[in-house]
């Protein structure tokens, strides 16, 4: 994207376009156009012809606006907004709607505000984007000297410590800006006629007196035609030799010095950095802007919608290749199953069936001896058990229970003693780790011993 700064001076237009890039800036072109016999208009039709890609930001006379700091009992920014209105109808001898206005912050404390307002005659405004307009140019901003200073100073003075003063001198007035730290604390214009330069000097004295805050430099630019005459001028009568700023020190944004304001203009509208204000607002705003922000939204919505029919026809796809291989899976399950089991009529999980039969055909596995794990079945287990029953007593088993490590016995013998002789006779086993006979009593007829061992086997089957 390309930012044109236009400099609008008595006798010639001077223009610095900017080329915009993602995060650095050069120059794509500078050039002047003479402005032949007053005809403006014809001198900005040569100028929009070259100027037809770019964004416009064109300068506004410097005698036609008021420029005054504020220092507000409040820092809330709408609050400001809601009082600016108020403060400049009690300064300037004009209806507050004929005039535009605008602001910008320049400082701001925890209990006040400082701000650079700028006001101008509606008409004044109109006058120049009609004058421009007939030149085949439609400006997207229309800012100021202070403005272009700002930006210049922000660039091309960025280590500058303390208050200084950029002069710009032009072909029939001088622009003052006085900075402290980089932000602009004042502006003042004074036309080339009589003592211009004691006006100068003077209005440097006075912004001293009243901040109480000495200016340690003056730093010049525009017209390089009086340079050794503006610098022992100010010598003479402020004390404080001048120093020309040089625009060749960057690379990349490197201009004669009489392309200052234009230069700075695009500067302003390019970083975004230092004062800045646009005369353009309210039913002078730029139209442009609106259409553009319109087709941009429109391009938007249909990039939008068709980001969205490409989503969803990729999750469609997905869906139906995702729905597709579950039915393959599915149906190969099934067939597994019924495969499997194919005694099973009324199938509801096959996870879950597939286990619980698994789980059975286990048990009967043990039950018939077959080894699970290790060397160990459950007929090996339960014939240990037989071998370990004492010989002379009588014993009858009502249950040999295996699960996992633990085996429970019950059963039936003639004493408790017999009971005692039975518990002895398993724990001698090298199968088993641990045997608890956890019941003995008296059975339904006297002469019988009911009782009940717990074993725990060393490792599990």
């Amino acid at each position: 994207m390309k930012v044109a700064g236009i400099d609008i001076d008595k006798n010639v237009i001077r223009v610095v376009e900017l080329q915009k890039g993602m995060r650095t800036f050069s120059v794509a072109g500078s050039f002047s156009v003479p402005v032949q016999n007053g005809n403006l208009p014809e001198a900005l039709k040569e100028v929009s012809k070259k100027i037809a890609d770019a964004e416009v930001v064109a300068s506004f006379d410097s005698r036609d606006i008021s420029f005054r700091t504020l220092n507000l009992p409040i820092t809330d920014i709408k609050k400001i907004e809601k009082t600016i209105p108020f403060e400049v109808e009690e300064l300037l001898p004009f209806p507050i709607d004929e005039l535009i206005i605008d602001y910008q912050v320049l400082k701001k404390g925890e209990k006040e505000t400082t701000v650079g307002i700028v006001a101008a005659k509606k008409e004044r405004i109109k006058a120049q984007i009609e004058l421009l307009s007939a030149g085949g140019i439609d400006p997207k901003v229309i800012n100021i000297t202070p403005s272009a200073l700002s930006a210049i100073a922000n660039h091309y003075l960025k280590d500058e410590k303390g208050v200084y003063a950029v002069v710009y001198h032009g072909a029939s007035d001088v622009d003052i800006g006085i900075f402290e730290n980089g932000g602009l604390r004042f502006f003042r214009n004074i036309p080339l006629i009589g003592e211009w330069e004691r006006d100068v000097c003077n209005t440097l004295y006075i912004f001293q007196a009243t901040v109480r805050k000495d200016i340690e430099r003056i730093y010049l630019c525009g017209s390089s035609e009086k340079d050794d005459v503006l610098k022992k001028e100010f010598a003479s009568l402020c004390g404080i030799e001048p120093v020309q700023i040089d625009f060749s020190k960057d690379t990349e944004i490197r201009v004669d010095t009489e392309y200052a304001k234009a230069l700075g203009l695009a500067l302003r509208e390019a970083e975004g950095k230092g004062f800045g204000i646009n005369l353009r607002k309210g039913d002078l705003a730029y139209k442009k802007e609106g259409a553009e922000t319109k087709k941009r939204l429109r391009y938007t919505i249909i990039f939008g919608g068709i980001v969205a029919f490409l989503l969803i026809l990729n999750l469609s796809v997905k869906y139906y290749m995702v729905e597709s291989r579950y039915l393959a899976v599915t149906n190969e399950i099934r067939r597994n199953f019924n495969e499997a089991l194919p005694d099973v009529k009324k199938i509801i999980n096959e996870e879950q069936q597939l286990k619980s039969a698994a789980a059975e055909a286990k048990k009967k596995i043990r039950l018939l001896g077959g080894r699970i794990k290790g060397d160990v079945t459950a007929l090996d287990l339960f014939k240990e058990v037989t071998e370990r029953m004492p010989a002379e007593q009588k014993v009858i088993l009502f249950e040999f229970s295996l699960e996992g490590d633990k085996i429970r016995l019950s059963g039936e013998t003639t004493s408790f003693e017999a009971a005692d002789k039975i518990k002895e006779g398993l724990s001698k086993s090298s199968f088993f780790k641990e045997v608890t006979l956890s019941d003995a009593k008296i059975g339904a007829e006297q002469n019988k011993i009911k009782f009940r061992i717990n074993i725990t086997l060393h490792e599990a089957i």
